[in-house]
């Protein structure tokens, strides 16, 4: 993953000739948050439940490859850094990490999901609990557990701030 230094919006290529944006061999693509978290608005609520929590699943699955490739370049002292960055380069809010054993706590100030969902009687940062997974269990290698314990769409009030914790799960 040559120049992981680099922020990760310095490493996006705008290929217009495409129609694509990449960083390497990862494919991006911009889309207004009221758009997808419109879809998500629109269905009755155990689609919606379940289509935001496959979001999650996908986030997670997907995202732990680049979570894994950031941990080979840069090493676990950096990877947090790294994952604060990475999420406002690509529009995930201002994220702030805080790691103990076992335990990975995230504050997010700003949640693109949070913000443009229509609805307010439930989490709705799935994707970023996926992400969260993700780097949880790359840097333990071990299973996680991920949830969003407030999300700024239910509460409404500034600071709109969404927090998540990331658990590692013993047998």
């Amino acid at each position: 993953m040559a120049g992981a230094a680099l922020k990760l919006h310095d490493r996006l290529v705008f290929d217009l000739a495409a129609g694509q944006v990449v960083d390497g061999p990862r494919r991006y693509v911009l889309m207004r948050t009221d758009v997808l978290m419109g879809a998500f608005d629109g269905l009755e609520e155990s689609a919606r439940t379940e289509a935001l929590r496959a979001l999650g699943r996908s986030v997670y699955r997907r995202g732990a490859d680049s979570v894994r490739a950031y941990l080979r370049e840069l090493g676990a002292e950096a990877l947090l850094c790294a994952m604060e960055d990475g999420s406002a380069s690509l529009g995930w809010g201002r994220w702030c990490l805080e790691a103990e054993p076992g335990l990975l706590r995230l504050r997010v100030a700003n949640s693109p999901f949070a913000h443009a969902t229509r609805r307010h009687d439930a989490p709705a940062c799935h994707a970023i609990t996926g992400m969260l997974a993700a780097v949880a269990g790359t840097l333990w290698s071990m299973p996680v557990r991920a949830e969003e314990t407030q999300c700024a769409c239910m509460v409404r009030t500034a600071p709109f701030t969404c927090l998540f914790e990331a658990r590692a799960e013993v047998a």
